[in-house]
């Protein structure tokens, strides 16, 4: 059992006597002394069955130790199970006889201790020690030869529990310890002292018990609470009983708690016990929707939709990601769910075709006369957005001749239709022309044919036979040409006249028109006629007949008999021969911005001209479209001059459209979020802002998708741009708000608090559950939310605590605390003591545990409060000190001894284990 704690209180008072012999023939005087010691012990020691406490004397008679103990046994009757009964004994010395001992006694001024044993363990000796132990018990003679002894008494005191039902008694022995007057340690014990005692019936011992949780597991997330386990609380003879179980949250994915507590019952203590099991991560089902096909548009095509779904409602979109999405062909669309807190990832795709679209051609035929040259078709097709596709046109084959006919052509181009068809190529008839000349004749007596005819046109050069009447005589002949068509000419007839003179003799000197070739020139031809003359003569050429330029030449006839003798001079003019400028443009220009110059010009002609000709002058030669060279030569002394052209095409630059966003992820903020810039840039400077720049999924937390369209001008091509920035989810805050103020349990589990998350986006709304640890016992308990997140928002989890405390109702009468609100002072004597009565709950039931209860008690100087109320109706009361649970009348008892010094204010505070405390102001008297 454990030692009692002992405090100052009530005195308890005894007589011993000491004889001493005096000096042979002086008689001394005998003088008793009552000696008395203050020794405190709690009011539930001091009192037994039979009523209140009091004090039996053991006397040291001499040099022996006897006792006065109602015939040296001590009957405390009856004690309750539980309880304890004291009883305190007191030693002291006086003189005993009238002559001085010759034998070894206690010396004056020696320290005297009490100490006892006990035959029983229900039984404790607790001496009532000031001092490291010992109680000093002073011896001071004031006069020897007097035999004059005075000292303090010492006491002890008995402290019997009742821990178990029956009578019982026990055997004390006292002892007295201290300084002989021979200078030894003196030792004397006492008569043994029997005690009895008589324990009531005691409360039957609880057995104890097991609880044991079992839980079937891993358990797969369902969205509901999972509840898979079971509880048994057994114990000893077959003893078993179902108990209810409590979980921590067991609907999210993660490890759960099980507990289930037994409370007990009259024969059984309680137990509680715990088992986890695991929640494991559903399965999810990501599904992409596509249709079946869809037509070119020259753009990415995005029209697959995905969604997600599990357990526990799960049940979002999702962004498809597309490949092999613009051109014609089979399309993919990818989504993929990356699972959450409480579900699996997963993933699908679907495919879907884009078909080829349609383009729009326009195929034209040749339709005229008849030129020489190959004629065929011409024609143009665009695509999508006006977009040129004519290298996709291909043209079969030209016509020459007279009628044409008709020509096939195909379309083929990537991603789009294939297309095909025939044109008609329509050629007329050229209309011929024909030359005839003819020249006058002398009559010879020979039908005279001089004239010639040359029919000509398009492609057509041929010599033709004329036909003559009267053309023997002199007079008028006529000569007519004929040219009666072919496929590609119409027939025409030419008729002329010519004279036929009398006959003389004529020189004639004729010259073909020539050109300048680089070699001498002898074109004339001097022929000598007359009637039946024929004959030539030779020419005669004078100064340069090689460069161009006028000739004269010379011919003359000596005559013959039968002819007059003629001549003839003539001119002729070696004509410059022309020149041909070709110019050559190299293919494939493209705007710059710049003026395009890739033209070459070349002069040829007669006598080995081959020569460059600068310079090659340009128009429309910087924007996109047709440009034109020209070059022109200028001529010399043997060439006319000639001038030369071409056209070539300037086409339409790229230009490349950039779209620019951030790199770092953006965070949520429940707005659109609009960070990116477009600019275009090409050739000729092109650098300028596209807008607008066009948004996608970007209010959400995830990928967002941006794109720019340049639409072009008149010298680049249109094009787009497109980019992706990643929108991050925000941060969400759980906030757990919990009373302040204690909270008197209850004995239940106690519930107060609320959670509530906010972020970005007005995210602002209630978070359930709010869960609890230790929220049923005093202490601090915890209560915890947790978010798990949604779309944009990471999920975050908050905590906050509360205290619970116990019920503590006291101090009772005799002690004061509050009147009408105010503290009441209460008036008690110094060094009496004080009960302090309390009872304390925790909820419905009483804590009577000292170990659970924990208390300590702490005294301090106060102020004394003017004009408070004070109230003087506390009694003196004597006891031991240990604080103890008075089961009769159930409520906790401390006895506090005041100080002795009066007219000091104090406070007593009482703080148990939880935290709580009662106070009370005191002042002495």
């Amino acid at each position: 059992m454990s030692e009692p704690t002992l405090v100052w209180g009530q005195p308890g008072s005894f007589n011993t006597r000491i004889n001493h012999p005096c000096v042979p023939g002086e008689t001394m005087k005998q003088r008793s002394t009552l000696l008395s010691f203050a020794a405190v012990a709690l009011t539930a020691l001091l009192v037994g069955v039979g009523g209140a406490a009091h004090a039996d004397n053991v006397v040291i008679d001499g040099d022996a130790l006897t006792t006065n103990v109602s015939e040296n046994s001590i009957a405390l009757g009856s004690i309750a199970c539980g309880s304890t009964a004291s009883r305190t004994i007191s030693v002291d010395v006086t003189k005993n006889g009238n002559n001085y001992p010759s034998t070894n006694v206690f010396q004056k001024g020696a320290v005297l201790t009490v100490t006892g044993s006990e035959s029983h363990p229900d039984v404790e000796f607790a001496p009532a020690v000031e001092d490291a132990g010992e109680i000093a018990v002073p011896g001071n003679w004031d006069q020897v030869r007097n035999n004059t002894l005075s000292g303090d008494a010492a006491q002890a005191t008995v402290v019997v529990t009742g821990s178990a039902e029956g009578s019982y008694s026990a055997t004390l022995t006292v002892r007295a310890t201290g300084a002989g007057s021979n200078g030894s340690t003196l030792t004397r014990t006492a008569d043994p002292v029997t005690i009895t005692w008589t324990v009531g019936a005691c409360a039957p011992v609880k057995t104890a018990t097991t609880t044991t949780v079992t839980c079937d597991g891993p358990t797969v997330f369902t969205g509901e609470a999972v509840e898979p386990c079971t509880a048994v609380a057994t114990g000893a003879n077959g003893f078993a009983q179902p108990v209810a179980v409590g979980y921590t949250p067991n609907v999210t994915v993660g490890g759960v708690t099980a507990t289930a507590a037994y409370g007990g019952d009259a024969t059984h203590l309680a137990s509680t016990g715990s088992a986890t099991f695991t929640i494991t991560k559903a399965p999810s089902t990501t599904t992409v929707a596509c249709p079946d096909r869809v037509t070119y548009t020259g753009l990415a095509q995005e029209p697959c939709t995905a969604t997600v779904t599990g357990a526990g409602n799960l049940s979002q979109d999702l962004l498809a990601s597309h490949s092999a999405n613009t051109d014609v062909g089979t399309a993919t669309a990818t989504a993929t769910f990356a699972g959450d807190a409480n579900h699996e990832g997963s993933t699908d795709n679907e495919t879907f075709e884009i078909a080829a679209a349609s383009a729009t051609c326009q195929v034209t035929g040749f339709a005229g006369e008849y030129d020489g040259g190959s004629h065929g078709a011409h024609g143009t097709c665009t695509g999508l957005r006006g977009v040129d596709l004519s290298d996709g046109l291909q043209l079969e084959g030209t016509f020459t001749d007279v009628p044409g006919g008709k020509l096939a052509w195909s379309f083929q181009y990537e991603n789009y239709l294939p297309q095909g068809g025939t044109v008609d190529i329509a050629i007329g008839p050229a209309a011929s022309s024909i030359s005839l000349t003819c020249e006058d004749a002398v009559y010879d007596g020979e039908p005279h044919e001089t004239c010639s005819a040359i029919v000509t046109g398009p492609g057509l050069w041929e010599e033709l036979t004329v036909e003559y009447a009267d053309n023997t005589n002199a007079g008028q002949a006529t000569a007519v040409a004929s040219y009666d068509g072919d496929l590609n000419h119409a027939p025409k007839t030419e008729t002329r006249t010519f004279a036929i003179a009398k006959a003389s003799s004529t020189t004639t000197i004729s010259c073909e028109a020539v050109t300048y070739t680089g070699e001498p020139q002898k074109p004339c031809e001097a022929t000598v006629t007359g009637a039946a003359l024929s004959t030539t003569t030779p020419v005669d050429y004078a100064g340069d007949h090689t460069n161009a330029g006028p000739v004269d030449v010379a011919a003359g006839y000596p005559g013959d008999d039968n002819h007059e003798a003629s001549s003839d001079t003539d001119t002729f003019v070696i004509a410059k021969a022309s020149s041909t400028v070709e110019v050559t443009c190299t293919p494939g220009s493209v705007f710059t911005g710049s003026a395009i110059e890739p033209c070459t010009a070349r002069v040829t002609g007669a006598g080995n001209l081959d020569e460059n000709v600068t310079p090659v002058t340009y128009a429309d030669n910087i924007g996109a479209g047709t440009a034109s060279a020209l070059a022109t030569y200028a001529g010399d002394v043997n060439h006319t001059g000639s001038t030369g052209s071409a056209t070539f095409q300037i086409d339409q630059a790229d230009s490349v459209v950039e779209v620019t966003c951030p790199t770092d992820p953006i965070v949520f903020n429940g707005s659109a979020i609009e960070p990116c810039t477009a600019r275009v840039t090409g050739a000729g400077n092109l650098d300028e802002n596209v807008t607008p720049v066009t948004y996608a999924d970007n209010t959400g937390a995830g990928t967002a998708h941006v794109s720019a369209a340049y639409p072009g001008d008149e010298n680049h091509k249109s094009s787009t741009g497109s980019a992706e920035f990643e929108i991050s989810k925000a941060d969400s805050v759980v906030e757990v708000t919990c009373p302040t103020a204690p909270i008197v349990s209850t004995g239940s589990a106690i519930q107060p608090c609320t959670a509530r998350v906010t972020g970005a986006g007005n995210l602002d709304e209630e978070v359930t559950p709010v869960t609890y640890t230790h929220n049923t016992a005093v202490g601090t308990a915890h209560a915890e939310a947790t978010y798990p997140g949604d779309a944009n928002h990471n999920g975050s989890t908050g905590w906050s605590t509360f205290t619970i405390v116990w019920s503590l109702n006291g101090f009772y009468k005799p002690v004061d605390m509050m009147v009408n609100g105010a503290e009441v002072v209460n008036v008690v004597k110094g060094g009496s003591t004080v009960p302090l009565k309390f009872n304390v709950f925790d909820g419905g039931a009483e804590v009577t545990s000292a170990s659970t209860l924990g208390a300590t008690f702490a005294v301090q100087s106060a102020a004394c409060q003017a004009g408070a109320e004070y109230s003087d109706d506390l009694f003196v009361t004597t006891g031991n000190t240990a604080l103890r649970y008075d089961t009769t009348a159930h409520q906790w008892i401390q006895n506090w001894q005041t100080p002795k010094t009066s007219g000091k204010c104090y406070r007593v505070r009482l703080t148990t284990a939880d935290g709580s405390q009662l106070t009370a102001l005191f002042r002495t008297k």
